[in-house]
């Protein structure tokens, strides 16, 4: 069973913010004894894990295959307040190939975080 992911991340308090408003609770906020800043936010069963680490740039790819599949509720309500929020749509809401509502964002760092209708 997978336990988490982990990701570098420019700003973890930025990543984290970002996670929280798609229902994700932050569980360890913290520096290492190596001296970089570490969170992790669980998203229902699973969990992301970034580390703030200083001169390392993450760099994603922007292409819509390599992401992150989120369930979220509500998500005709949650993609304008994302928007409001300055967060960047790349695929904007449209039926995924089940039928549930999805659209595809991008995280603080520019990593394609893609939101799907929760059952």
């Amino acid at each position: 069973m997978l336990k988490h992911v982990s990701f570098l991340t420019h700003d973890l308090n930025a990543a984290l913010a970002f996670y929280e408003r798609l229902g994700g609770v932050t569980e360890k906020n913290l520096t290492t004894g190596e001296g970089f800043r570490r969170g992790v936010i669980r998203l229902g069963e699973g969990k992301l894990q970034f580390f703030e680490v200083p001169g390392e740039q993450p760099r994603p790819h922007s292409h819509w295959a390599e992401h992150i599949a989120v369930h979220v509720k509500g998500l005709r309500d949650l993609l304008p307040r994302l928007r409001e929020a300055g967060v960047t749509v790349t695929r904007d809401l449209h039926p995924s190939p089940g039928g549930r509502d999805m659209a595809f964002v991008t995280d603080p760092d520019g990593r394609q975080v893609e939101l799907l209708e929760a059952d």
